[in-house]
């Protein structure tokens, strides 16, 4: 019979559950910021498929960190819009 290899979503999941004890103790609003986090490193489930022989905890890291990225420039888009700005480019 085959060996069954636990799938970079089912590895993630497995990850997320070692930090419930530190979520745990987070205030309640910490907690849904917490959360809010936790649910951004599923958004680059794609792209992490591709190493499987990197750490769980690293592939959520970077997706993390990209997620944040992404929303940063977003903001930055927006409020040059409301602001007028563009950032010192012609």
């Amino acid at each position: 019979m085959g060996r069954n290899v636990p799938t970079y979503r089912q590895r993630l999941e497995q990850e997320l559950a070692r930090w419930a004890r530190f979520r745990a103790a987070l205030l309640r609003s910490e907690r849904e910021d917490f959360d809010s986090l936790a649910s951004q490193a599923f958004r680059y489930v794609h792209a992490c498929v591709m190493y499987p022989e990197r750490e769980a905890f690293d592939l959520m890291l970077v997706s993390l960190l990209l997620a944040h990225e992404s929303r940063l420039r977003r903001l930055e888009r927006a409020l040059e819009g409301l602001t007028g700005e563009n950032g010192g480019q012609g």
